[in-house]
């Protein structure tokens, strides 16, 4: 599986670890199953940890974050702030293509290609949420072998 994820209630986040070549409907799959978990929250902070992926994607696949978005802000689950962690430079360009799409579209979101300015720029405790993403790459690496 390209992407694992996992929420921690008591930090009010949840983390994705995508690895390999992930598409948006890859990612999207594992999004709709963290939309039902009731461990989800309404604005729960978000890290998309793309540090060991690629993603494959294109242009109709912007409609489909976008009404993701929308679709979520409906159940009453609306992302909250969003660290995206990757030092591929291509995906801060998409996340500024997404903003500029729709009004509705995610805007409370950032790029980062070090991973303690995703944390802190979440407002987050740096030990915890550092345990809690290492282990969650460890699960990662083991279900993809």
């Amino acid at each position: 599986m390209p992407v694992t994820y996992d929420i921690f209630p008591e930090l009010n986040l949840v983390i994705y670890v995508c690895t390999g070549v992930v598409t948006p409907t890859d990612f999207f799959k594992v999004g709709d199953q963290a939309l039902l978990d009731p461990r989800l929250q309404n604005k729960t902070r978000v890290i998309i940890d793309f540090l060991n992926a690629d993603l494959d994607t294109s242009v109709s696949d912007l409609e489909l974050a976008i009404r993701k978005y929308k679709e979520a802000k409906q159940i009453g689950k609306e992302v909250g702030r969003t660290a995206v962690f990757t030092t591929n430079a291509g995906l801060r360009h998409l996340g500024e293509t997404i903003k500029l799409l729709s009004l509705d579209a995610i805007s409370n979101f950032g790029i980062f290609h070090n991973d303690l300015d995703a944390i802190h720029w979440l407002g987050l405790p740096e030990g915890e949420v550092r345990q809690h993403w290492s282990e969650l790459k460890e699960k990662a690496q083991k279900a993809r072998f």
